[in-house]
């Protein structure tokens, strides 16, 4: 055994001394909610389940309050509808029933039948027929001219109305050469034969009515010349027709104009309506006679300005439109 000096007398414990309170400069233990959980169960005596219930009824409690607060909800849990609710309703239930309203107008205009417009029955205005002149062929020139004059005086014709008259000889109708040799006229052929066959003769409805000769063309190279040399007899030759008498008019001239001293009254370029024309003056230096080719194909014959502006507006290609 161990000597007695080296054992160890028993403990004593009403000598311990009481523990020494920590003086060490260690930090207090950091608080968590799990911590501050277990401090509440130990001093209010409950338990984790008694929490939890606490817990639910709370969070239930507060989602009651959000959603009777909230005004864009449309089910509450009571199943009611909150008035705006309503309000969306009635407002798709008006859009429905105005687009079914429009949809019905649409269809009735779209498939109802329209009874046909009445329209008051049109009158047919046929244009007063003009009696043929008629001459046997065997007349003078004179008689012949003096009857196709007084046949056109008869004839009343609208104001700045065109009429064509109808001309036979025989019974048939009067062609450009019957014309000329009826009349004695002096033409050059190569202007018969430019000129188409069957010619046109008119009446114009201005100051009582003015006549009008109307040919087409075949040959403009060819008839353009030779009425300039036609010129010299033309109102000798057709004048009458138209009822210009130049000797008459040269009676009432100057003595000193170039028609008094020539005997004869001269054509003279003109322009009218940007067509070219060549006409014979009177006193006072009116028209008394022109003609003019308003185009290729026609030739007109007249005794004032304003039917040969008609016809420009109203003939072409060789006849009347």
């Amino acid at each position: 055994m161990p000597p007695e000096q080296f054992r160890q007398p028993a403990s004593d414990p009403n000598n311990e001394l009481p523990p020494q309170p920590n003086t060490s400069d260690e930090l207090p233990r950091i608080r968590t909610y799990q911590s501050d959980v277990e401090e509440m169960m130990q001093k209010q005596h409950v338990s984790k389940t008694t929490i939890a219930l606490a817990e639910g009824e709370r969070a239930r409690q507060q989602e009651e309050q959000v959603e009777s607060s909230s005004p864009t909800k449309i089910f509450s849990i009571g199943n009611a509808l909150p008035i705006q609710a309503h309000w969306n309703w009635r407002l798709i239930l008006f859009v429905v029933v105005g687009i079914g309203v429009g949809i019905g107008i649409g269809a009735y205009f779209f498939f109802r039948t329209t009874p046909p417009p009445i329209t008051a029955p049109v009158t047919q205005v046929t244009p007063k027929a003009t009696t043929a002149i008629a001459l046997q062929g065997k007349e003078t020139r004179a008689g012949a001219i003096t009857l196709l004059r007084k046949s056109i005086e008869a004839i009343s014709v609208p104001q700045n109305e065109l009429r064509a008259i109808p001309v036979t000889i025989g019974g048939a109708t009067l062609t450009t050469p019957n014309l000329f040799s009826l009349l004695q006229a002096t033409a050059p052929s190569a202007l018969t034969r430019a000129l188409g066959n069957t010619p046109v003769f008119g009446l114009h409805g201005f100051q009582g009515g003015q006549p009008f000769l109307l040919f087409s063309v075949s040959s403009y190279d060819n008839a353009f010349p030779a009425m300039l040399s036609f010129e010299t007899t033309l109102l000798d030759d057709i004048g009458p027709l138209f009822g210009v008498n130049p000797r008459e008019l040269l009676a009432n001239v100057g003595s000193t104009t170039a028609e008094a001293l020539q005997n004869q009254l001269i054509f003279k370029d003109v322009v009218i309506r940007n067509k070219d024309a060549r006409a014979a003056f009177g006193p006072q230096d009116a028209i008394v006679f022109l003609y003019s080719f308003i185009d290729k194909q026609t030739l007109v014959l007249t005794t004032n300005e304003e039917t040969l502006k008609t016809l420009i507006g109203k003939a072409g290609g060789g006849r009347l439109k």
